[in-house]
């Protein structure tokens, strides 16, 4: 028989009373509606009709109550909703009929929960409301909220309950920390022993232009300068960052702030050559300031320091394009202690400088003659070390 032809004739006799021979078919119990914990589908279910001749029941649905499917078998009592929208409220009924058509009362209305929450931009409070269960056999005892935060619980956690009055609607804040969180409502009934569930919501920290993409493209190292040379690759569109926080580990060390600012390069001058391992991090705030975005991490490993050595000459020849200067050769220099000083036959100190490119260049002024030096430096091992002698300077 085509099945809306079936339809019909079930329609028609929802209408008819029994005839006065016939037994009247034993009705639908303990009916129940719920959200499907995996597929989020509306599943229904119901007792068996305690009628062995019962061949099936009807699902109608809506106000006035509308033909919406036929389950075949006395002893299949459930069905999923596949194209009702969870996130709406449905009622339902259901009767059963046998292999003459005859047809059972009506259950009374029944539905789904619907749960809605939000949370307004940049706040941490979450509004959560929900529709009662209408319908359920021997009344709603109460409602229990449960949620699930991430990234910290692995299942869900009782958070609220309330009477079977309600009130539908509670007020958290997400904790500090977390990202998202998962809630469901569930309905309990006098007994216990039937639940029903709503669909489940997530709710994210709503928060508002967040840099698209932030990312350390280049961390090198200069071994003239002594320093790393960061590049920096940022969402130039996200206007709202006031800075970039630049972080630091040295050989896995814990991370600490080096530097905050909106750059394209850094460079990282407070480098110790006994150091190894040079990581760094980029991280910006979103425009609520809740969530913090975090680059990958880049590396640098700085090379194994010279061996110290100090090369001095002993003759300057002034005007001399090769030997006309005094400027000290330095391997190994940590860079944070460099002190040359040069003095006269009397004493008189006539040239000094903590830069170890700068060079003394004497002139014809400077009398024909041995002058003293005193240089004093620190190592990339960490020794200071000085050396006292003198240069003949020849005009």
């Amino acid at each position: 028989m085509p099945r809306h032809v079936h339809t019909l004739l079930l329609a028609l006799l929802m209408q008819l009373p029994f005839a006065g021979a016939q037994e009247p078919v034993a009705p639908v119990t303990g009916w129940l509606a719920t959200v499907d914990e995996d597929s989020q589908l509306i599943t229904l279910s119901w007792h068996p009709s305690a009628a062995t001749t019962a061949m099936g029941y009807h699902i109608c649905t809506g106000t006035p109550c509308l033909d919406y499917d036929t389950v075949f078998g006395r002893l299949d009592t459930t069905y999923v909703c596949l194209d009702h929208n969870p996130l709406e409220a449905h009622s339902y009924r259901i009767h059963v009929f046998d292999s003459a058509y005859n047809v059972s009362a009506l259950t009374e209305p029944f539905g789904n929960m619907v749960l809605q929450a939000e949370v307004p931009e940049c706040e941490q409070t979450v509004t959560v409301n929900w529709t009662p269960y209408q319908g359920m056999p021997g009344g709603v005892a109460g409602y229990r909220l449960l949620m699930l935060k991430e990234p910290y619980d692995t299942c869900y956690l009782h958070y609220y309950s309330a009477g079977p009055d309600g009130p539908y609607s509670y007020n958290f804040e997400i904790p500090y920390g977390v990202t998202r969180v998962h809630i469901k409502v569930q309905a309990r009934n006098t007994t216990g022993t039937l639940v029903s569930q709503s669909n489940i919501v997530s709710v994210d920290r709503r928060t508002i232009d967040t840099a698209a993409f932030i990312e350390i493209t280049d961390a090198v190292f200069d071994s003239l300068a002594k320093s790393v040379l960061l590049t920096f690759n940022v969402d130039t569109s996200y206007h709202s960052a006031d800075h970039y926080t630049l972080w630091r580990s040295i050989d896995h060390r814990p991370w600490q702030v080096l530097a905050e600012g909106n750059w394209q390069q850094y460079h990282d001058r407070d480098i110790n050559l006994l150091d190894s391992l040079y990581c760094y991090q980029l991280s910006v705030y979103d425009a609520c300031g809740i969530n913090e975005k975090f680059s990958a991490t880049a590396c640098t490993v700085l090379p194994e320091p010279p061996e110290p050595e100090v090369f001095i000459p002993n003759i300057i020849i002034v005007g001399d394009d090769n030997n006309g200067a005094l400027l000290p050769v330095v391997a190994g220099l940590a860079g944070d202690l460099y002190e040359l000083t040069v003095y006269d036959r009397w004493g008189m100190q006539v040239f000094a400088t903590t830069d170890p490119s700068e060079a003394w260049h004497p002139s014809p002024s400077n009398p024909q003659g041995a002058y003293a030096y005193v240089l004093r430096v620190r190592f990339a091992d960490g020794i200071i070390q000085s050396y006292v002698g003198t240069v003949l300077v020849i005009n």
